[in-house]
């Protein structure tokens, strides 16, 4: 080998090793900048009439990606039967190769691949189709210990269409409650059980929507749309409520409610018959002129209260009207002073038990009492 010929291998030895050295390096980054929460934030460029939905990513170090809202596989109606979607869950695998991200699909049971185009500790861009990206941000949050909770309640409402109907309580013990309405792959009363750890995850995935910075109530102008209420409890008080009618509470807020919404289908559903029917029936409070509302989440956190309550011989002094969503019903019958609650029983005869502590007082209920004004 000549001089020259020895320059020239050992020059082009270098440059391989070189960019070898650096494809390495550039995969390892990938690796590291991904780890974390990310949220989708918008298509670059926009394209009309193409629709993204709100949607999230976790990558963890071992190769597990959470997915967000997760996975649904639908079954189309027929004669027989309504329009089914199941769910399959959030948790799946990713991998990295060079600066190809691969998710694994729990619908298809394959690998979707997408370029990664940049990343770095706030912003990551993915394109699945030449000349189109997807914006996603990391999500910063830092750990308040105030936000934690022992229960969370889940409810949605009717919308105009095939909306599933149900709500759904988790508490800390790994104790659940579920009622599916109507448009569920399971329809009535049930319980359940979910691990410590499942619990601990449910916490964690809403600490980083800072829910107790979101607002009361969120509203769409437009009508029949769906609304999802979320009520959060700690040590038997209602800490913070949040009302979303039409979806259009923060983005990352939404894509944690739904996979939650639909746990029951992966759950070992128990029927129970400890809920009494006039339970769901429960509308509103009254005392006086003035009525005390609950929305959706917060009375199935009562219905189940009472479902668990103690019966008892104690008399009380009533202070508050029950009122049900059932005009055939007495509703003067159903008393309260907001710890004792007189109350039909499964054969009709009245019976009193007692919630342990006043939930009216509990919660300052007494705060939403609302006396309309009379028109003469």
């Amino acid at each position: 080998m000549t001089k020259i010929k020895c320059l020239f291998f050992l020059y082009f030895l270098f440059i391989s090793n070189l960019f070898t050295s650096c494809e390495k390096k550039s995969s390892n980054d990938y690796k590291d900048l991904i780890l974390g929460d990310w949220v989708f934030e918008k298509e670059n460029p926009k394209r009309k009439n193409y629709f993204y939905s709100d949607f999230g990513y976790t990558f963890l170090e071992n190769g597990i990606c959470i997915s967000k809202p997760g996975y649904y596989d639908k079954k189309e109606r027929t004669r027989k039967e309504e329009q089914k979607t199941f769910f399959l869950g959030t948790k799946t695998k990713y991998k990295i190769n060079g600066d190809s991200l691969y998710i694994l699909n729990l619908i298809t049971k394959k690998w979707d691949a997408s370029k990664i185009v940049s990343i770095d500790s706030k912003y990551l861009k993915l394109s699945y189709e030449k000349d189109i990206t997807l914006d996603l941000s990391k999500v910063k949050y830092s750990e308040n210990d105030e936000e934690n909770f022992d229960k969370v309640i889940i409810s949605q409402s009717p919308c105009l269409g095939p909306c599933p109907i149900n709500d759904i309580q988790i508490n800390k013990n790994g104790l659940v409650y579920y009622y599916g309405e109507d448009y569920n792959l399971k329809n009535g009363f049930f319980t359940a059980k979910i691990s410590s750890n499942e619990f601990n995850e449910i916490v964690s995935d809403f600490k980083k929507t800072n829910f107790l910075n979101l607002e009361d109530t969120y509203k769409s102008d437009v009508t029949d749309q769906i609304e999802v209420s979320v009520t959060f409890v700690k040590d038997n008080k209602i800490i913070k409520t949040v009302k979303d009618y039409g979806s259009k509470s923060p983005k990352l807020f939404r894509i944690t409610l739904n996979p939650i919404t639909n746990l029951y289908q992966q759950l070992k559903l128990q029927p129970t018959e400890t809920v009494q029917k006039f339970q769901n029936e429960f509308y509103y409070f009254s005392k006086g002129d003035g009525t005390i509302r609950l929305v959706r989440s917060e009375i199935f956190y009562l219905s189940n209260l009472l479902s668990e309550a103690n019966r008892t011989e104690q008399s009380f002094k009533p202070k508050y009207r029950i009122h049900i969503n059932n005009r055939s019903s007495k509703t003067y019958q159903y008393e309260t002073d907001g710890r004792f609650f007189l109350i039909p029983a499964k054969n009709g005869k009245l019976i009193t038990v007692d919630l342990g502590f006043n939930f009216i007082e509990k919660n300052e209920l007494e705060k939403r009492l609302y006396t309309p004004s009379r028109v003469y």
